[in-house]
Order: structure tokens, then sequence, then C-alpha cells
């Protein structure tokens, strides 16, 4: 079974059916994503195969094109945001450990994030190109207004990228010595730690948060 088809088709069943697209979006990608892992790539291939099943639902639907482009993007951006939140966690993980950790391991998932909020926008571009005119144009007026106003993920980004930079110059100079191996696993292993376990966990937070 192609899981990009299969998620491609959930989205365009999700914009006929109309209701409440940018939840509906939104938990369509942040399940895609709970099941992988989540690097660079596999996040641009869970937000192209959505986009693409937008792209074919818009198509059959007589709903205004553009709400349902700025509700899919919404949606989109809500589902990232979980997976930039999950990175934090990993990331705030690692560099609890201080010095023990291999500066690579943290530089690479830094550089990762860095990349992640042009990426994800040019995933939704590209699936953009592969509709007809009326709907690249109505992608195109939605994302000129997203670059204008910014996204959540973007912001969430920019601080996340902010606050470890200080502390990866920080454990640089500090060069301790006394690595513990589980560290050095969780280090190799970046990516499954920021998975599907720690996106429910920032999802559990906040909940908590709203309970209080």
């Amino acid at each position: 079974m192609d899981t990009d088809e299969v998620l491609k088709g959930l989205a365009r069943e999700s914009v006929k059916q109309g209701e409440n697209l940018r939840s509906a979006v939104r938990d369509l990608t942040l399940n895609a994503l709970k099941s992988r892992e989540l690097t660079l790539s596999e996040i641009k291939r869970v937000v192209r195969s959505v986009a693409e099943g937008v792209n074919l639902g818009a198509s059959a639907s007589k709903l205004d094109g553009e709400r349902v482009f700025s509700e899919a993007l919404a949606g989109m951006d809500d589902a990232v945001l979980k997976a930039v939140q999950a990175n934090h966690i990993a990331l705030q993980q690692l560099s609890a450990q201080g010095q023990s950790l291999r500066e690579s391991h943290m530089k690479k998932a830094l550089d990762e994030l860095e990349r992640l909020e042009d990426e994800f926008m040019a995933s939704i571009k590209d699936a953009a190109k592969k509709g007809s005119k009326q709907i690249k144009d109505q992608w195109a007026s939605v994302l000129q207004r997203s670059e204008t106003s910014g996204t959540e993920t973007a912001s969430q980004i920019e601080a996340t990228l902010e606050e470890f930079s200080d502390r990866m110059h920080a454990a640089i100079k500090l060069q301790r010595r006394t690595a513990l191996k589980a560290t050095e696993a969780m280090a190799e292993n970046f990516s499954t730690l920021a998975s599907g376990i720690l996106i429910g966990l920032t999802e559990g937070l906040q909940q908590g948060k709203k309970g209080k």
C-alpha cells in the first residue's frame, strides 16, 4: 500500500466533506507525522501529499477555492507546529546532558529545523504546480498572504533556534567530557526520539494547561 497515495485520498475526502476543514487537515497531517520519523524529508512528503489531495478535493468541490486552501494551509501549519514542538522537547532532553553530546548531532538537528519552514512552504508550492491554472492562482493568493503575515511554525522555529544556538555556544565553551552511553544513543536516534510519542506529549501538555 502506498501510504502517500492513501494520505492524498484522505485529504481529498476531507475537502469533499467541507466541514471543519482546518481541523480535519490538521488531524490528518498530524496522524501521518506520528507514524513516521520526524526527518525533514518525511515532513515534506506528508505536506506534499496532503496538499495534492486538497487540490483534488478542491477541483470537485463547490466551496470557495481560496477558503479551502486557506483553511488547509492553516491545518497543515498547526500540525507541523506540533512537529517543531516535539523537536524542541527532544533538543531540551539532549541539551540537558551538556557536553556529553557530540556537537554534530545538535548542529544537524538545528540545521534541519532552520530549513523546515522554507521546505514546508516549498512542498505546498510544488503541490500547487500540479493543479489547474485556477488552483495555481488560488494557492498563489493564499501563499502570498501567508508569507506576509507569517506562520505559527515559523515563529516557533525562530524561538527554538535562538534558544538552542545560545545553549550550544555555552556547551562548547564548557567542554565537558563525561558522556553517557544512553545520551549518545539518544543523539544517534534523534529522529526516532522526536517522533509520534513526543508529538503526543506536546498535545497532552497543552491540553493540561487548558484544563487548568
